[in-house]
Order: structure tokens, then sequence, then C-alpha cells
């Protein structure tokens, strides 16, 4: 199953050495490179940042969980799909691409 995480593009060179590793309880992913954009964008804007890096990954659904900010007020107000998460390490072989975009606004 192909799946999106993203992050700053500051964190893509030791992403492509090492995987995604796991922060907090797991890795973040979604479904959509939308979704992706819209969980992590509004954080990156906060904090000043202007561009954003989406990997995509091939994952196994079955050992994934619901992540717990998966919630109907999320899905609502931000207009995001599932939150997942893989409670291991994503090695570097299951990185299939990383897209980069620029955040809009001021």
């Amino acid at each position: 199953m192909r799946l999106y995480h993203a992050t700053s593009t500051r964190n893509v060179n030791s992403i492509k050495r090492e995987g995604l590793k796991v922060f907090w309880e797991g890795v973040y992913l979604t479904d959509s490179i939308d979704s992706a954009l819209r969980w992590i964008g509004f954080r990156l804007r906060v904090n000043g940042e202007k561009n954003i890096a989406v990997v995509e990954v091939e994952v196994d659904e079955t050992k994934l969980v619901e992540g717990a900010d998966h919630s109907h007020f999320m899905v609502q107000f931000f207009g995001v799909g599932k939150s997942l998460l893989s409670l291991k390490p994503i090695p570097k072989s299951r990185i299939k691409k990383v897209h980069y975009y620029e955040l809009g606004g001021n």
C-alpha cells in the first residue's frame, strides 16, 4: 500500500540515508499527498518554514494502526484523510519517491 509522510525539507537527506524513524509513538502516515500536506503544513507554517517534503512509501497495511490524532473533528476541520501509524521504523528501501512543495500564504 502506498502511503505518505510529510516533513520539513531539512529532514530529507537523513530520511534517504536512514529511512523514517519512529517519532513519539510511531511514524505518521496518511492516504494521500494532499492529506499529508494538510496534516503537517499548518505546523511548519507556524514555525516559519516555507518548504515541505512528502515522502511516498510502500508499506504493509496490516502492520499499521490508526493514529491517535485521527478523529471526526480533525477530518472535518482540516479536511484530512486517514491518520495511520507504523509502530516500527520504515527502512529506506521502502521509500518510493519524495515530492517537494512550497507552502503558500504569508
